[in-house]
């Protein structure tokens, strides 16, 4: 049978029937070794119930569209696996229920039961009471892999053996949370009502699966709501959580883990615009290490910190030989051995939990200022970054964890627990960074209800081209305009713009030699790959805030993709991402901040440091001059590639031109700027016709100039000869002056020609032709 990827482990599950919801089906075209995407009759608006371990969400999605959003959203504090655990007594009965091996677990339970058969004796020299121990261990961690396909491990099923207490069996869910949750129940289903909902999708978990009373407690929500619950399966529920870190970024590679109240899940994951259909393993792993699962297990033991070890050491075990059943694709290998590690995608309350850890720990101490984006979605910590936070908390009781943003008292207590769980989770796996992400059943169940096509936009980009069509800002742009305006600003930047930018590593060059200089490099080398998504967000946002007093204009457009802004809510963007499309259309409206110091902060976000500034601040006037020849739509294709109209024909260009062949450029005083009319009494800047070209930007590398950007402005249209775009096209030419091509400030040396060689200074002249 061949493999399956994670959206055929989920065939079938989101088509409801027609008598219950109203809601038509239809087949789904999947294939057997891809994720390929589903298609069902669902229509939106439709709500998803994810009923989880720790916390019951609610979510009304308005329509089935990439960025799949959201009309309203809550959650319900009330912990499924608490309610089967808090009251419980230790186990009397000396009786066990016959277990069987869990799916994800076949292979790694195998492995440890042919551990101690005393078939492979290759070690002589071995002690005799060395080897029982280990075989002892093994059998111990095998018992404790042993797993009903429908019901929890059996936990530290060795301590009983061992003359020690054993840990509280699974108990009934209460009539008192019962009731708690029909009560919530009826509240969702009074807003599904208002939203004029007709399908409503429940999804339970593992805790709800696992309960004794499940089935008693499944009829009293179908009983008071008419709604049916459908649990997941291990498999179900590990990859539908890989399906929500896709929903959440617009291209993945790498690891993934969702760490759950009851459970952990392993697996892989690819997917981008040129992936196709992406690709995952069939052989998902679970573990019942979810944080309040472990954290029931580790406060059992106390201060016995051989006990502690013993947990520990188990779930080593269990991740080295769960990483070995999910057969990395070999690109992702490849990744791991060139970047010193795995890029690993987390998502779960557990692990978002050490995320806003990560960023409380980037409090400035002097003034107390926060960490300026706290949206978890998108947030990319290091693999030390994140050594350091689990170092910190794993030996700490739970009661010595203090909360932070976002971190409420209860997740709090289940911090040392997730710290030691990705402890031994670092201890097998090399990590290089990780990327966390908020996506989770309901953004994974609607993602893989989208067709393939939908499924290979981009969720950014679709997030701002909804914004633009329902804002009531009428400045939604043609699709002509677009496409028009993202190529005249990609068309600003050099054509060999990456090359200019990177720095060479090369023996003996100044990159190779100077502290972090490869670090900037790859954060450089981030941003570049950014431009080609973001540049065509950027235009679509250029002139949104045009209506607000000029004064408020920078702060409301540096405000819109951070916390507090419309897009806040964005996918598919790392804080990299927010932060450089921040400083860019802060800079495309001036640049004057209402808080200058906030957006300092944002400015150190943007990957690639002092260089990449530079390019923002370039941009930003380039958008400013965008704007200004597009003020409305439908005007950029009659402006910028030069197409008649009622007023005349005019065109604004960027155009590439080869550097002078000796690769050096001639001196010229950086302050002087020709506009409009002015005389020119430089004669190399007149071209055979007698009109001017006009450098705005030379990029270059240790002195070599690699090519100029040339400004055309050709008069014909009453827009471009006034002057505030002869201003626009002034200001572009300084940002471009003080530039450094984007080079200097990472790699530039001195040289005989001063200031002008390595820094990009080329020449500030503009010339407008009749």
């Amino acid at each position: 049978m061949p493999p399956v990827g994670c959206i055929d482990t989920l065939r079938g599950f989101f088509t409801p029937p027609a008598s219950t919801h109203g809601a038509s089906t239809a087949s789904r075209s999947t294939s057997n070794n891809s994720m390929a995407s589903s298609t069902s009759g669902i229509q939106a608006p439709l709500a998803i119930v994810d009923m989880g371990s720790n916390g019951i969400r609610f979510g009304i999605i308005a329509s089935l569209d990439r960025h799949l959003p959201v009309l309203y959203e809550e959650r319900a504090s009330i912990s499924l696996f608490e309610a089967q655990f808090s009251d419980a007594k230790p186990l009397t009965s000396p009786h066990r229920p016959a277990l069987t091996p869990s799916i994800s677990n076949t292979a790694t339970i195998a492995v440890l039961g042919r551990s101690g058969d005393g078939d492979d004796d290759e070690d002589d020299d071995v002690d005799d009471e060395d080897n029982d121990d280990d075989v002892d261990h093994k059998a111990r961690l095998r018992r404790t892999l042993v797993a009903n396909e429908d019901d929890v491990l059996l936990l530290d099923d060795y301590h009983a053996a061992e003359g020690e207490n054993a840990p509280p069996t699974r108990q009934p869910i209460s009539e008192k949370v019962i009731d708690e949750v029909v009560r919530t129940f009826e509240r969702w289903q009074a807003l599904c009502h208002q939203a004029n909902v007709k399908n409503v999708r429940v999804i339970a978990t593992e805790a709800t699966r696992t309960a004794p009373n499940s089935t008693e407690f499944q009829a009293r929500i179908k009983a008071a709501t008419g709604w049916d619950v459908e649990l997941l399966t291990k498999a179900q529920e590990a990859n539908i959580g890989a399906l929500g870190v896709m929903a959440s970024y617009h291209t993945v590679r790498g690891l993934f883990m969702d760490l759950g109240g009851g459970s952990v899940q392993l697996n892989y994951i690819i997917r981008g615009p040129g992936d196709g259909s992406g690709e995952s393993s069939p052989n998902a792993q679970s573990w019942p290490y979810g944080a309040a699962a472990l954290s029931k297990r580790l406060n059992h033991c106390g201060h016995d910190q051989a006990a502690r070890q013993v947990i520990y050491d188990e779930m080593v075990q269990a991740f080295k030989h769960g990483l070995e059943d999910i057969h990395v694709n070999p690109l992702i290998r490849d990744d791991n051995e060139r970047n010193g590690g795995y890029r690993l995608y987390l998502s779960g309350g557990g692990f978002r939990g050490l995320g806003y850890l990560l960023m409380a720990r980037k409090i400035k101490k002097k003034d107390g200022s926060r960490y300026p984006i706290p949206v978890i979605n998108g947030y990319v910590a290091t693999g030390k970054e994140l050594a350091k936070v689990v170092e910190e908390y794993r030996h700490m009781a739970p009661e010595e964890v203090h909360t932070v943003f976002r971190v409420s008292k209860r997740r709090a207590k289940l911090i040392p627990a997730c710290a030691t769980l990705m402890a031994a989770v670092m201890e097998v796996i090399p990590i290089k960074d990780v990327y966390f992400s908020e996506g989770g059943v309901r953004q994974g169940g609607c993602f893989g209800m989208l067709p393939l096509d939908i499924q290979n936009k981009d969720p950014a980009f679709e997030t701002v081209l909804s914004f633009m069509r329902t804002s009531g800002l009428h400045q939604c742009l043609h699709e002509s305009d677009l496409k028009v305006l993202s190529l005249f600003v990609a068309s600003a930047l050099p054509s060999d713009f990456a090359r200019c930018c990177l720095p060479s590593t090369g023996e003996g060059s100044v990159a190779a030699t100077e502290n972090g200089a490869s670090k900037d490099a790859a954060d450089l080398q981030v941003f570049i790959d950014s431009l080609a998504r973001l540049v065509p967000i950027l235009v679509l946002v250029m002139n949104c805030y045009n209506q607000l007093p000029k004064e408020a204009r920078s702060t409301a457009a540096w405000q819109l993709f951070l916390p507090g802004g419309a897009l806040a809510n964005c996918y598919g963007l790392t804080h990299g991402d927010r932060a450089t499309l921040a400083t860019v259309l802060s800079e495309r409206h001036e640049g004057d901040l209402a808080d200058p110091d906030s957006g300092d902060a944002i400015k150190k976000l943007v990957p690639g440091g002092k260089v990449a500034r530079q390019a923002c601040k370039y941009l930003g006037k380039i958008l400013t001059l965008a704007g200004l020849c597009s003020p409305l739509p439908g005007m950029a294709s009659l402006i910028l590639s030069g197409g008649p109209s009622k007023h005349g024909s005019g065109r604004v260009t960027f155009e590439q031109s080869p550097s002078p062949s000796n690769g050096r450029r001639r001196p010229r005083d950086p302050d002087r700027t020709r506009v409009g009319d002015e005389p020119s009494d430089d004669e190399h800047e007149q071209d055979a016709d007698g009109s001017d070209d006009i450098v705005v930007l030379q990029a270059s590398e240790g002195g070599q100039g690699h090519g100029q950007v040339v400004i055309r402005v050709d008069k014909g249209h009453p827009l471009l000869e006034a002057p505030n775009v002869q201003d626009a096209v002034r200001a572009l030419a300084e940002a471009a002056a003080k530039s450094h091509g984007f080079t200097g400030g990472a790699h530039a040396k001195d040289s005989d020609e001063g200031d002008y060689i390595g820094k990009g200074k080329g020449k500030k002249s503009v010339s407008y032709n009749d």
